[in-house]
C-alpha cells in the first residue's frame, strides 16, 4: 500500500474514533442530565412546587423521551457488531436480569412506611390516584431507579435479540426488524401525555397489533440454532428458560396489588408514573422476549435429534478443508498422508482408517503409508489391503463390505473391531494413486450417504496428493535448474576468459550450448617461443554427462599440451587418458593444432572432428581434412595411433581458418535441410576480408537466418583465426 494512502487511511480511522467518542460523550451527558432532571421534577411534584400546567408536563415527557433515546443509542453502539458466540449473547440478559430482580427487590421495599396511612385508600403504591403526585419521598427515588433499571434491561434484551434475529440477515429480515421497532415506538407514542391512571382504549390497543404481529415474524428468525452442538443446544434451552423466568417475574402491565408476591412489586406502576410511553415500550420488549425465547425453546427441542447428522456434515467439510489447507501451506508428504488417514475418523465417517499408496511409475505392491485409530501391524494381520486396492482400482468404484468378517480378504472375526469396511480409490488425471480404507466396528455401519461422503473426500484427497506430487516435481525441477545454472557458470569458466595475443594472429570464438550445459570445448595454450596450441572438441551427446567429459578434456589439454611434441603425440596421449573414464558408446571428436608464429607454420591433427574451413586472401576456400578416429573409440590405442594423420601448412598473410563443431553444419531449417559445408565455405569466401570477430559474427548470423532464428539442435562452437603475418 502506498505510504500516502496508508497515512490517509490511518487519519480517517482516527477521525472516526474521535467522532464516535465525541458522540458517546454527548449522548452520555444528555442521558445524565435527563435522569437528574427527572429526579428533580419528581421531588418538586412531591413538594407541591410545580403547578399542573400542560406545558410543564410536555417539557418533562419530551426530556424523558430524549434521555432514554440517548441511553438506547449508547447501548446500541456498545453492542453493535460484537464478535460473540451464541451462548455469550444469552448470558448477558440472564446476568443483567438477575441483577435487576435483586436490586429491584430491595428498592421496591424501601420506604414503604413513608406513606401516610390515611392516604393509602386513595393512593396507588405511593401515588395519588387522581393527580399521580408522589405521596412519599421514597416513591420519587423508587420511581426513577426502577424505571432506569427496567428500561436498561429491556434495551439490552432488545439489542441481544437483534443479534440473534439478524444472523444470516437479508434485506427483508433487516426491514422487518426495523418495522417492528417503528411499530413499538408508534404504539408507545399513542400514550404520550396520558395520565398514569389512563387505561388503554380501543385505538391504543389497535396500535399494538402491528407491533405484536411483527414480533411473531421476527420470533422465527432462529437460523443460528442449526449450527449449535448438542451441548450448546441444551445450554440454550436452560438459558432461555432462565430468561423466561426473569421476564415473567418482572410481569407485564400488571399492578402490584393484583400480584402482591412478585419479586419487584409495583415496577410497572412506578414506570407508568415515570413515563407512560416508556412503560409501554419496555413492556412490549418483554412481550417480544417471551415470544422469542418460547419459540427458541420449541425450535431447539425440535432440532435436537438432527444435531449429530449436522455435526457429521460439519466434520466432513472441516476434513476436506483441512486437506486443502494442508496442500496450500504444508508439503511434508508424511504429514499429508497422516491427515488423509485421520480425516474420515475426525469427520465421524469411520471408527478407523488407513491410507494405501502405490509408488508412481513403480509396479511394486501397494503399501500402508498412514493409519488412524488402528496399528499398521494389526492392519497387515487382519486385512489384505493390496487386494482391496486392486479391486477398487479396476472398478473405479468404492468397495463396500457390509459384513467385513465374511469376506475372504479379511482375517477378522467378530470382536476384532472391523464389522464393515469401505475402500475408496484415489484417482487423479486418470491415474489411481492409492486408496483410503475406512472401517466401523458394527456391521452395515456405512449408509449410502456415508459412502458418498467418503467418495467426495477421496476426490479431494487425490487432488491433494496430486498437487503435492506436482509441487515436489516443481521443486525438483527448480533444484535442477539452480544446479544447472551453477554448472553453466562453472563450465563457462572452463573456456578461455580472455583470448591470447600472438603477433600476427587475430582470434575470435564463441560457444553456444544447446541446453544449460554442453559438451563443446575450445582452448588455447601458449607453448613459448611464439608457439600457440589450440584445441576444439565435441563430446558425443548433450547435457550434464557431456559437460563432465568436457571438463575432463580441459584437464587433459592443460596437462598434456606442454609435454606433447606434436599434435599427433598429443592426441595419442589424450586418447589413452580419456578412454579410462568414457562410458561405452561415448567418444570425443578433437581437432588439435600448433601455430608457430616465428616460422609461419601450422600443424594440425584431427581425431574424428570436423575439417578446418580455410580461405586464402586470393579467394580460394577449402576444407582441410586428415584421417583419425575419435577419442575413446579404440581403448587399446593401437588402431587410433595408426590412423592419426598430421598435416603441416605454411601460413600466408590473409589466411582465415574456421574451427567449428558439428552443431554448425548439421543445424537444420524448417524444411529439414542442413546448413552444410558448402554454405559455410561460401560465407567464409565472401567475408574473408573481414577481421576474425566480423567473420565469426557473420557465420553465426547466417546460421540464425538459415534456421529462422530457432534454437540450434546441438552445441555449436565457432573459433576463427586470421593470420596477418609477423612482419
Amino acid at each position: 500500500m502506498p505510504h500516502g494512502l496508508l497515512t490517509d487511511t490511518s487519519r480517517r480511522l482516527r477521525e472516526l474514533d474521535v467522532s464516535s467518542m465525541f458522540r458517546s460523550v454527548v449522548l452520555l451527558v444528555i442521558a445524565i442530565a435527563g435522569l437528574v432532571a427527572g429526579i428533580g421534577y419528581g421531588l418538586l411534584r412531591w413538594a407541591g412546587q410545580i403547578p399542573d400546567l400542560a406545558s410543564i408536563e410536555l417539557a418533562y415527557h419530551v426530556a424523558i423521551g430524549i434521555t432514554y433515546v440517548s441511553l438506547f443509542l449508547l447501548l446500541s453502539a456498545r453492542y453493535a457488531n460484537r464478535p460473540e458466540s451464541i451462548i455469550e449473547v444469552f448470558w448477558s440478559p440472564v446476568a443483567v436480569g438477575i441483577a435487576f430482580l435483586v436490586v429491584g427487590y430491595f428498592v421496591s421495599r424501601f420506604g414503604q412506611s413513608d406513606v401516610v396511612p390515611q392516604l393509602v385508600a386513595s393512593s396507588s403504591i405511593g401515588f395519588d390516584l387522581d393527580s399521580g403526585r408522589p405521596l412519599a419521598l421514597a416513591s420519587v427515588f423508587k420511581m426513577n431507579i426502577l424505571a432506569l433499571l427496567e428500561a436498561l434491561f429491556c434495551f439490552l434484551l432488545l439489542l441481544r435479540l437483534k443479534n440473534l434475529a439478524l444472523i444470516k440477515r437479508t434485506m427483508q429480515s433487516q426491514r422487518q426488524w426495523n418495522w417492528m421497532i417503528i411499530a413499538m415506538v408508534v404504539a408507545a407514542a399513542t400514550t404520550f401525555m396520558k395520565p398514569p391512571r389512563f387505561e388503554l382504549n380501543l385505538y391504543q390497543s389497535i396500535a399494538l397489533v402491528p407491533a405484536v404481529g411483527l414480533m411473531m415474524v421476527n420470533a422465527f428468525r432462529t437460523a443460528w440454532i442449526v449450527s449449535l452442538t448438542f451441548r450448546d443446544k441444551l445450554l440454550v434451552i436452560a438459558l432461555s428458560v432462565a430468561i423466561l423466568g426473569i421476564l415473567l417475574s418482572i410481569g407485564v402491565m400488571e399492578e402490584a396489588i393484583a400480584f402482591p408476591n412478585k419479586l419487584v412489586p409495583g415496577s410497572y406502576t412506578f414506570l407508568r408514573h415515570y413515563s407512560y410511553p416508556l412503560a409501554v415500550f419496555t413492556n412490549l420488549c418483554i412481550v417480544f422476549g417471551i415470544i422469542y425465547f418460547t419459540t427458541t425453546i420449541l425450535t431447539v427441542l425440535f432440532h435436537l435429534p438432527t444435531t449429530s447428522a449436522y455435526q457429521q456434515k460439519v466434520h466432513e467439510v472441516a476434513a476436506i478443508h483441512s486437506l486443502t489447507d494442508l496442500v496450500g501451506h504444508v508439503f511434508d508428504q508424511s504429514a499429508l498422508f497422516d491427515t488423509i488417514a485421520a480425516s474420515p475418523v475426525r469427520a465421524s465417517l469411520a471408527d478407523a482408517a488407513w491410507l494405501v499408496m502405490v509408488a508412481r511409475d513403480d509396479h511394486s505392491s501397494p503399501q500402508v503409508v498412514a493409519s488412524h485409530r488402528i496399528a499398521p501391524s494389526r492392519i497387515e494381520r487382519l486385512v489384505d489391503s493390496a487386494a482391496l486396492f486392486e479391486e477398487s482400482r479396476e472398478s473405479g468404484e468404492p468397495v463396500v463390505l457390509s459384513h467385513a468378517p465374511a469376506d475372504h480378504r479379511l482375517d477378522a472375526r467378530p470382536g476384532d473391531g472391523i464389522g464393515s469396511l469401505v475402500a475408496v480409490p484415489l484417482s487423479a488425471r486418470g491415474e489411481t494413486l492409492g486408496a483410503i480404507i475406512a472401517t466401523k466396528e458394527v456391521s452395515r455401519g456405512f449408509e449410502p450417504e456415508d459412502v458418498e461422503a467418503l467418495v467426495v473426500y477421496g476426490d479431494q484427497a487425490a487432488l491433494a496428493l496430486d498437487h503435492a506430487h506436482l509441487f515436489e516435481e516443481r521443486v525438483e525441477k527448480e533444484r535442477l535448474a539452480r544446479e544447472l545454472d551453477i554448472a553453466r557458470e562453472v563450465q563457462s569458466k572452463l573456456l578461455p576468459q580472455q583470448l591470447p595475443e600472438v603477433p600476427g594472429l587475430v582470434l575470435s570464438a564463441r560457444s553456444v550450448p544447446a541446453h544449460e550445459v554442453g559438451g563443446d570445448y575450445y582452448d588455447f595454450m601458449d607453448l613459448g617461443d611464439g608457439r600457440l596450441a589450440f584445441i576444439i572438441a565435441d563430446v558425443s551427446g548433450k547435457g550434464t554427462s557431456a559437460a563432465f567429459y568436457m571438463a575432463a578434456m580441459q584437464g587433459i589439454f592443460k596437462s598434456l599440451s606442454q609435454a606433447a611434441a606434436s599434435p599427433r603425440d598429443f592426441l595419442v596421449s589424450a586418447n589413452a587418458a580419456i578412454s579410462q573414464v568414457l562410458e561405452k558408446n561415448t567418444f570425443i571428436s578433437v581437432l588439435y593444432g600448433i601455430i608457430d608464429a616465428r616460422n609461419e607454420r601450422m600443424r594440425i591433427a584431427r581425431a574424428g572432428h570436423c575439417p578446418v574451413a580455410a580461405a586464402s586472401l586470393s579467394g580460394e576456400a577449402a576444407l582441410w581434412r586428415s584421417e583419425g578416429l575419435g577419442l575413446g573409440l579404440d581403448q587399446t590405442g593401437e588402431l587410433f595411433a595408426r590412423t592419426i594423420e598430421e598435416r603441416d601448412h605454411a601460413l600466408q598473410p590473409g589466411d582465415v581458418f574456421v574451427l567449428y563443431t558439428d552443431g554448425l553444419i548439421e543445424s537444420r531449417n524448417a524444411a529439414g535441410d542442413e546448413y552444410g559445408y558448402e554454405r559455410l565455405l561460401a560465407v567464409l569466401k565472401q567475408n574473408r576480408h573481414e577481421e576474425a570477430e566480423g567473420i565469426r559474427a557473420v557465420v553465426l548470423d547466417d546460421l540464425d537466418q538459415f534456421v529462422e532464428y530457432g534454437s540450434y539442435g546441438d552445441d555449436t562452437t565457432v573459433v576463427v583465426m586470421k593470420w596477418h603475418g609477423n612482419r
